[in-house]
């Protein structure tokens, strides 16, 4: 079997975060509305907001948030200054608890998904609350990006379809090798057991993880196109000068950037030290802004 096949189940995807998290299909619709809408201004409404983003926890005490897909939610909310809360869902939960807010299942691989924003307002006058659920992480950032303009995040859909070929050409290979197989090892029991059972299927990766692992670094030279990948990121971030890919100014494809940044620095331990000595001064760059913009702030809770 050659290395594509391998990990076939990869590339029916558009992206390596809706393997590694169960994220979205783009083809499915990303928002349900169980009542009326309450995507109106918060200022225009008068009615308390409750946001609520479910995550997958990691099995440190307390949970982390590893996702690089929820990170991009997580990232958004974060910048933003959003009021919210965290529902963690193992794995083996996320089906049940979606089915029971009456959410549609989705074809494929991957019926349900993480990351989810529940957004629920009540009006003050008693009425019953008006519900909505976000379950794609770009229709979450899209709406949250509208509902708190500030500070202002570049969501510009040309730019982010650019950042995520971007990526997929760099660094999913590389990530599907070191990052993606050793999930697993930063999981609950329960949900270790989940993931590695589901990716071992035929019709995902078609091999256990660390078999996969073992054949992405032997011949398929992960670690040498990790390397090549991350200095194809320091370009990136060197093209407006820093911290961040535009610049001075943050987009969504920073979320994007900040998200495996944090896979790697969260869910695989002997990946990050590489990831940040290949990324250099670029990558120290962006992380400390990143912090310092709040993006990465909110780890546990």
């Amino acid at each position: 079997m050659s290395l594509r096949n391998t990990y076939r189940g990869v590339q029916n995807h558009q992206s390596l975060f809706k393997i590694a998290t169960l994220a979205t299909c783009a083809t499915h619709p990303s928002r349900y509305r169980i009542t009326s809408s309450s995507h109106n201004r918060i200022s225009q409404l008068n009615m308390s907001t409750k946001y609520t983003l479910f995550d997958i926890p990691s099995n440190s005490t307390p949970p982390a948030c590893w996702s690089p897909n929820c990170w991009k939610a997580r990232g958004v909310l974060n910048y933003k200054n959003v009021p919210y809360e965290t529902e963690w869902l193992e794995y083996p939960d996320i089906r049940v608890r979606l089915a029971e807010f009456g959410l549609p299942s989705k074809t494929g691989l991957m019926p349900y998904t993480l990351p989810m924003l529940r957004v629920t307002t009540t009006p003050e006058d008693g009425t019953d609350p008006k519900v909505t659920y976000f379950t794609d992480s770009a229709d979450i950032a899209k709406y949250i990006n509208e509902e708190f303009p500030t500070p202002a995040m570049d969501f510009n859909e040309a730019l982010t379809d650019e950042i995520t070929a971007f990526f997929g050409a760099n660094l999913q290979e590389p990530f599907i090798a070191l990052v993606l197989c050793d999930v697993p090892s930063v999981l609950l029991p329960r949900s270790a057991e989940y993931f590695n059972q589901t990716r071992a299927r035929e019709d995902w990766m078609g091999m256990p993880l660390p078999d996969l692992k073992k054949k992405m670094i032997e011949k398929g030279n992960a670690w040498e196109k990790m390397e090549t990948g991350i200095g194809k990121v320091r370009e990136l971030l060197r093209k407006n000068g820093g911290p961040f890919i535009l610049g001075e100014k943050v987009s969504f494809g920073d979320m994007k950037l900040a998200g495996y940044m944090l896979w790697a620095k969260v869910g695989a331990p002997e990946v990050w030290p590489k990831v940040k000595e290949w990324g250099g001064e670029e990558v120290e760059r962006f992380m400390a802004a990143a912090e310092e913009k709040k993006i990465s702030a909110r780890l546990t809770y």
